[in-house]
């Protein structure tokens, strides 16, 4: 052979290892994966076993404030309580405003953010940021339901310490440790 004969090049023995090693690596986190996948089962069982168990006590504590409620009402109302009432009622508002206020400045940033992405040069990069923009819906809607939900519970909790504080011996908690009256009580 002369020196222009074209010799084919032996394969590259670090691209089979690469190969190889990446295979194996998948393998590795698909036997991780499959291994936790019991305990995810596990845990979303407990969670669908206790929301009925959340609800039912939420339902509870609900029946025993409407009762309350009702008692307080059967024994009349004077002007002191109707603004206590009303103090409460503008503690609500200005908290569902200033929630109302924060949902309203997360979705400006959004759309400000939406409006200053550039035209994406690849479908990799362009995937990229409408699946940030998806997310950041994502994350505006949990916030704005869990914290509709947290006040939800802070105005039950409340009225049901207000209730009991009135009432006192006639309320249907007193005496009684109740989650909602020995939260109320600390």
């Amino acid at each position: 052979m002369n020196e222009m004969t074209i010799m084919p090049e032996p394969v590259d023995q670090t691209v089979e290892a690469k190969t190889a090693a990446a295979a194996s690596a998948a393998v590795t986190a698909a036997a991780a994966l499959q291994k936790t996948a019991p305990a995810a089962r596990a845990a979303a069982v407990q969670d669908t076993l206790k929301l009925p168990v959340l609800l039912s006590g939420w339902a509870a504590r609900s029946a025993t404030s409407s009762i309350d409620t009702a008692r307080l009402f059967a024994f009349g109302l004077d002007l002191h309580t109707w603004g206590e009432l009303y103090q409460m009622q503008q503690a609500v508002v200005e908290r569902l405003t200033l929630q109302q206020q924060t949902w309203l400045q997360g979705w400006a940033a959004w759309n400000r953010e939406r409006a200053e992405i550039r035209g994406a040069n690849t479908v990799t990069k362009l995937v990229e940021q409408e699946f940030n923009l998806l997310a950041q819906i994502g994350q505006l809607l949990i916030d704005q339901s869990t914290n509709l939900i947290a006040l939800q519970e802070n105005i039950e909790v409340s009225y049901a310490f207000w209730l009991n504080q009135k009432l006192g011996a006639l309320s249907s908690t007193a005496g009684v440790q109740t989650p909602v009256a020995a939260v109320a009580r600390t």
